[in-house]
């Protein structure tokens, strides 16, 4: 007798709804508790960027995470049917030009982009040379990712893919990016207020044992500004066993010599 399959994450749903999904879990206490610890670790890092465009693209409703940038010219982005943003927008044609964007933010839409890859290709379209593209997302290899592998696979917070900080570093480095650095945060169990504070010690453990391996993660790359390379001069190279035309000057002297 053949044993049904397990019922876990099933990939089945659409981006949207997997977003609406994360979009109401970020409402509870425990979404609370993880875009406090994502802000606090993206604006350091945001507070110190210089340009004129920033951008930031949600997987879910907006989140007003470009409070702190410096930059004057600022704009949101979110699939169809979500608000707290400026623009609604597919995720793999956005509405903006080419290389126009120094400060680009992806707030989780890696984790629940219906084609992780061509979001990235469209990010870094419109990303200018020298331009600073940040990532957060959730860590496959945490203390969350383990939870909803063995307890919460049913919970609709959870159900996008994630991917490894080394991964969507190697499809930055083909898109043209260098990875600048990561960050890592939220140790603990995304658990109620109350719950939380019975596992306070997980969150101290992981900030000193695991410290790269936090549920949530930011990371930045900068996008290579492209090398213009001089064209060598070419030479005209003259065949050898071949006759040199000689001005008409120089024949007659060099008859008068011989």
């Amino acid at each position: 007798m053949q044993l049904p399959p397990l019922n876990r994450i099933s990939f089945n749903a659409s981006s949207g709804e997997l977003g609406r999904g994360f979009d109401e879990w970020l409402d509870s206490e425990p979404g609370q508790a993880l875009l406090s610890e994502e802000k606090a670790m993206l604006t350091e890092w945001l507070r110190s960027q210089a340009g004129q465009r920033a951008v930031a693209i949600y997987a879910g409703g907006g989140r007003d995470f470009l409070s702190e940038s410096p930059l004057r010219w600022q704009t949101s982005i979110a699939p169809p049917g979500f608000t707290g943003v400026k623009l609604q927008s597919r995720l793999d044609l956005l509405p903006i030009a080419k290389s126009s964007v120094d400060v680009l933010l992806l707030h989780h839409t890696m984790d629940f982009a219906a084609d992780p890859h061509q979001a990235l290709r469209e990010a870094s379209r419109c990303m200018a040379p020298g331009g600073k593209m940040a990532i957060i997302g959730f860590h496959p290899v945490s203390v969350m990712g383990l939870a909803r592998w063995l307890l919460w696979w049913k919970s609709p917070g959870w159900m996008g893919r994630y991917y490894r900080p080394n991964r969507l570093t190697d499809w930055l480095q083909v898109l043209g990016f260098e990875v600048d650095g990561m960050a890592s945060g939220f140790y603990t169990m995304p658990l109620s207020d109350r719950g939380r504070s019975r596992v306070r010690l997980l969150d101290w453990l992981g900030r000193f044992l695991w410290p790269r391996h936090g549920n949530t993660y930011l990371l930045v790359a900068r996008k290579r500004a492209g090398v213009v390379r001089p064209l060598a001069t070419r030479q005209r190279k003259v065949p050898r066993n071949t006759v040199v035309p000689v001005p008409v000057a120089r024949w007659g002297q060099q008859n008068r010599e011989s």
